[in-house]
């Protein structure tokens, strides 16, 4: 269903994806290494899906959305552990020890099943 849609417009999510990918969690991080470290990285990374989705003998088209996917999914499961991430920069900026500061099990799971659910969705999507 999505592959009818012109590769541009698909490009296109892509690149909003990762710029609402970064712009939220660089704003959860206010770090300014992981700011100018994270779009490279999940640029990076999304290149290397499209090559081995290439190589699998999925379309361009299929690989955009499934980084789009990757990215929207991301997003939402890093939404309950935004909180932790700003405490252990202040704990982090302040000397204080932050080994003890874990994620619960239950963001954990959310995040996995979030990433998954939306990369079932956007395999979907494009069939």
């Amino acid at each position: 269903m999505l592959t009818s849609v012109p590769l541009v417009w698909l490009a296109l999510l892509a690149v909003a994806a990762t710029a609402l990918s970064s712009w939220l969690l660089g704003s959860w991080i206010p770090f300014r290494k992981f700011r100018i470290a994270y779009p490279v990285t999940m640029v990076t990374g999304g290149v290397l899906l499209v090559v081995v989705c290439r190589l699998n003998g999925f379309g361009l088209s299929e690989a955009l959305v499934m980084y789009a996917c990757a990215h929207i999914g991301l997003t939402l499961g890093m939404l309950p552990q935004r909180k932790l991430f700003r405490e252990v920069l202040e704990r982090w900026r302040r000397g204080e020890a932050t080994d003890h500061l874990t994620p619960p099990r239950r963001h954990l799971a959310f995040l996995a099943v979030s990433v998954v659910g939306v990369l079932f969705a956007g395999f979907a999507l494009t069939r």
